[in-house]
Order: structure tokens, then sequence, then C-alpha cells
């Protein structure tokens, strides 16, 4: 999802069609924008963000080809290849704008192990390709940029640390320590970290202090009171933190499609 840059509308993507879905925040009423294949077949989009005056979009089915788009908000043309890349973009990546950095992007893949990552910028036709790298393991699972815009993390899978990248240049600077297997992360405004895994037998969530390698708190969530249950795991993706609390959102692997939100204090 994306606010547009006034606040008004909101940018839902439709993973399996071929539609990036606007809800009015005033009203309430939904449009859509097309952004399909010529012979109206699926694009599957997959994460939108703004930049440059234009709404840019992610998108790739399963064993199909992958890309970034860009649609004009104002004349709903869109183009479905607006990148320079130097290499082919195998899987559709997440999204994340830069905070004091309006024309960058960064850009990781969900579907590719181990995935690439990139620093784009840009401009009011295509995303330029200003730097880039690959992940230490898995697929890309979520990208959190710090409030000053100088760092994102990027948990992924494997390895087992949450790893922390300049925007600039995408070179690693720091590792927030975790476990099997990193999926989540939230950054409150004063910087501190709430890191997660997908971990069924250990701690879901680290709670570290800017920069720090040993956690302030941690979190197990396991199975819900008073119920017998496989444990809970924590969904890609699923924290979020305001203040003193984090806000954490679970499944277990036996009811995929029934999701819990877990709310914990920090001390």
């Amino acid at each position: 999802m994306a606010l547009s840059p006034d606040g008004t509308k909101l940018y839902v993507t439709a993973g399996d069609q071929w539609w990036i879905t606007i809800v009015d925040l005033t009203t309430y009423e939904t449009g859509g924008l097309f952004a399909g294949q010529t012979d109206g077949s699926n694009t599957c989009p997959r994460d939108v963000a703004f930049a440059a005056g234009q709404l840019w979009f992610s998108w790739g089915c399963d064993n199909a080809p992958a890309n970034i788009g860009r649609i004009d908000p104002e004349t709903r043309l869109y183009d479905l290849s607006a990148t320079v890349v130097d290499s082919r973009i195998g899987t559709a990546p997440l999204l994340t704008t830069v905070p004091g950095q309006p024309n960058i992007i960064i850009a990781g893949e969900t579907g590719s192990n181990p995935a690439n990552l990139y620093r784009f910028e840009a401009t009011s036709t295509e995303l330029v390709q200003r730097a880039w790298r690959r992940t230490d393991g898995g697929s890309v699972r979520q990208l959190a940029v710090t409030p000053d815009g100088s760092q994102v993390i990027v948990p992924s899978g494997a390895p087992y640390y949450h790893p922390v990248l300049n925007t600039t240049d995408l070179a690693e600077v720091h590792r927030y320590p975790t476990v099997p297997y990193p999926n989540a992360v939230a950054i409150r405004g004063d910087g501190l970290v709430v890191a997660g895994a997908n971990a069924a037998y250990e701690e879901d969530v680290w709670v570290f202090e800017p920069g720090g390698t040993t956690p302030i708190a941690t979190f197990e969530f396991g199975h819900l009171p008073n119920q017998e249950t496989w444990a809970h795991t924590l969904v890609d993706g699923g924290l979020a933190v305001h203040g003193d609390r984090v806000y954490a959102v679970t499944e277990q692997s036996s009811e995929p499609n029934m999701v819990t939100l877990r709310i914990r204090e920090l001390p």
C-alpha cells in the first residue's frame, strides 16, 4: 500500500489480478488503475511507492516475468517496464521510499534466494539503478528505513540476523542478531528497532536500541491462552511499534488463514 503525496488516496495492490485499487480517504469510495499485459493476462502487482510524481509498482506472478512499472496518476497511462538495471529483475520486489531523498526507491526481490536489492533514482519516466547487491541468504521479507533515511533493515529469512544497510550504496553497516527465520522489522520514531522471526520454538521478537547488539526485551507468543494448539509464529512483515507498545500478527501452521493480533508492552 502507498499513500498519495497529498494524503488523500490510498493505493493498494491486488496480488492475483491486474489492478491497483484506489481508496478515497475522504469518501472511502474505491476505484482502480489498470496495469495488465497487452494480451489481457494478469500482472499480479506486488507493491507500490510514490517518487518523482509517479506511482511505481512492482509486479510478477509465480513462475512468470517480473519488473517494476510506472503509472502516471493524472493520465493513468502506464509502462510495465520502467527500469534501467544491470541485471534482470527475477521476482516481484518490495518497494520503499527514503525520507529526505524523495526520488529514491529501494527494491528487494521476494522470491529469489539470494535476492537482488536495488537502489533506484526515479525520474518522470523511469527508475535508474544507482546501487545493487544481493542478500546474504534468502528472499526479502520486508524493507524498513530508519527515520533519518540513512539506513534500511532487510530481514530475508536467512542468514539468521537482521542486516542494516546504508541507503546510499547498500553497504552493510550493522547486524541485529536474531534466530531463524528473520521475516519482519519495525522501527520507532526514535530509532528503536523491533525485529521478528518466524521461529516456532524460540523467541519471536527482539527489541534493540539503535545500533545495539543485545536485546533490551524479547517476546515469545506460543499458542493462544486456554488453547492447546501448535505454537503461533510471526507472519512476514507482521510487526508495528508505537509508543510503548509492540503489535504483532501471528498465525499457526494448521490454520494459516486465521491470524491473531498480539500486543505487548515494552519495559
